[in-house]
């Protein structure tokens, strides 16, 4: 089908649902007769989603209609509200289009039964029933070029889903959802497909703007697939339904050659709901272990080559597999399944099951810790500060926290203050040497209270640097620490242990007079 016909089709269809949502029928009424009396003077299909046209009334009003966002729809003539000059715009559209007749428009948008539109094999404005044996097939015959007008931009998209969605607007509720979920990866498919023809140098950007276009679409997907829990209460169309829609899921996520978007995630947010069923998770099984013996060898770096594994290791994962689901994942880099291995790690540490997070967090270790750095590994620190917490007693989680420094440096500080173990975040300054003057200032102040003793091997080691400096400046900044360490001894009422300390600076540094005199306009003296 010839993309820009394709394109005007699903546009009307769209217009229609919001128009009959919108407009009344006394004002789509006054919209008719505006449209049989030839006032509409111009009308232009603009960047897929937009149709903008000129209705002369009293004066000559200008009329956009935008699919993407209705609310945004104007006339530049008095009414504030949606007015019929739209109603006339659409109809001269249909008019122009030759595919939906503008008498069987008016009367759907009055609320009049409809005699039966005449349909060839390229103008067909939607389905006839509900019957998910056809739909797929019928989706790409019809609108399967519309990728074609998505150039620079997913906004042509916008009409071809809000059509397809219309089709199922006298449907059941229920089997409306697979539909508009079927409708969601059609149109994501669309997408795949215009970013394929991207070029190189384009792509990084394309990529940006395609997938936060998108984002809607998944966000609506994905609370669709939310509600699709309770299948012991379906009806035998559901489970037809659920199926199609998970077949084309399946096939989107095992697809190489898909690159936009986590095709993984949203076949698996669909079947979650299932996977308490064993008849299914059985039969999945075997579907996916089919996959993935079929599948061809092909770059491991693609998404779509490790799809089976993931699915498969979700099924493990629920029957309480984790080393088997381990032992899948670890075919695939890190990147593409980590949010997946914290997630079943966070699952195994809200049930308390030690030994299945352990798999986890260890499979985890060994994975991220290659090549780490500091951005890379929040996760992984996020759920050992959790895990230290639950089980103070197993210095497994503080000791992998530790082996990942520098990186887990401030992950590691904020953890020992939280929790209170101001030694531990002590000795971890040390370790880093670290100056109380690069600490916050915050925390400082609560070691100092909470624990003073702490925070003296920190000024000592902080001091001894700065006399090393040997230069005025450092002297300076070693006595201005030597004023805070003053006040830290006698805080603990150690006022010998403090004269002795001074004594052994002075007696280490007596040559180095400009120390000396900095010690003494400080007043710090044996």
């Amino acid at each position: 089908m010839d993309s820009i016909f394709q394109t005007e089709q699903m546009l009307l269809l769209a217009l229609e649902t919001e128009l009959a949502q919108h407009l009344s029928p006394a004002v789509v009424d006054r919209g008719w007769d505006y449209y049989t009396k030839d006032r509409v003077q111009y009308i232009k299909l603009m960047d897929g989603d937009t149709l903008i046209g000129a209705v002369r009334g009293s004066d000559m009003y200008s009329v956009m209609l935008d699919v993407s966002d209705f609310n945004y729809s104007t006339c530049t003539c008095p009414n504030t509200e949606h007015c019929k000059h739209m109603a006339a715009v659409y109809f001269a559209a249909c008019d122009k289009s030759g595919t939906r007749t503008p008498e069987d428009a008016r009367r759907r948008l009055m609320g009049l039964s409809t005699a039966p539109e005449k349909h060839t094999p390229t103008a067909r404005a939607g389905l006839a029933s509900e019957d998910h044996r056809r739909i797929t097939a019928q989706m790409e015959e019809q609108y399967g070029e519309a990728w074609k007008q998505c150039r620079y931009s997913l906004h042509p998209l916008q009409s071809v889903l809000q059509g397809l969605k219309g089709i199922a607007r006298d449907w059941n509720k229920t089997i409306q959802q697979y539909e508009w979920m079927l409708a969601i990866l059609f149109t994501l498919k669309q997408a795949e497909k215009a970013f394929s023809l991207v070029d190189p140098f384009s792509k990084y950007y394309q990529q940006m703007s395609f997938t936060r276009m998108a984002e809607p679409w998944i966000e609506q997907f994905e609370s669709l697939a939310a509600e699709q829990k309770h299948w012991r209460e379906w009806e035998s169309k559901q489970f037809d339904w659920f199926d199609t829609v998970t077949d084309f899921a399946r096939n989107q996520a095992g697809d190489v050659d898909n690159e936009l978007f986590r095709w993984d995630f949203l076949y698996l947010s669909l079947t979650s709901g299932r996977l308490d069923d064993d008849n299914w998770r059985a039969d999945e099984r075997a579907r996916l272990e089919e996959q993935d013996a079929g599948a061809a060898p092909s770059d491991v770096t693609k998404r779509g080559s490790h799809f089976a594994a993931i699915a498969l290791a979700a099924l493990d994962m629920f029957e309480g597999r984790d080393a088997e689901a381990v032992a899948r994942l670890a075919r695939a880099p890190i990147d593409p399944i980590e949010p997946l291995v914290q997630m079943y790690a966070q699952t195994r540490l809200t049930e308390r099951n030690w030994e299945s997070f352990d798999i986890w967090m260890t499979f985890f270790f060994e994975r991220r810790s290659k090549g780490a750095n500091s951005r890379a590994l929040v996760p992984f620190l996020f759920l050992c500060r959790e895990a230290d917490q639950a089980q103070p007693g197993n210095s497994k989680w503080a000791d992998w926290m530790t082996a990942l420094l520098p990186f887990s440096y401030s992950s590691l500080a904020d953890h020992w203050m939280e929790q209170g173990r101001y030694e531990e975040w002590a000795d971890l300054q040390l370790l880093m040497g670290m100056s109380p003057d690069e600490l916050d200032a915050k925390d400082v102040r609560e070691a100092a209270k909470s624990s003073p003793q702490s925070l003296l091997p920190i000024f000592h080691q902080a001091i001894d640097e700065a006399i090393l400096a040997r230069n005025r400046q450092g002297y300076k900044h070693a006595v201005k620490l030597m004023k805070k360490l003053e006040k830290l001894y006698k805080a603990l009422n150690r006022h010998q242990q403090w004269g002795r300390y001074v004594q052994s600076l002075n007696d280490k540094y007596h040559r180095l007079r400009a120390l000396q005199e900095e010690m003494a306009k400080g007043n710090i003296r044996p």
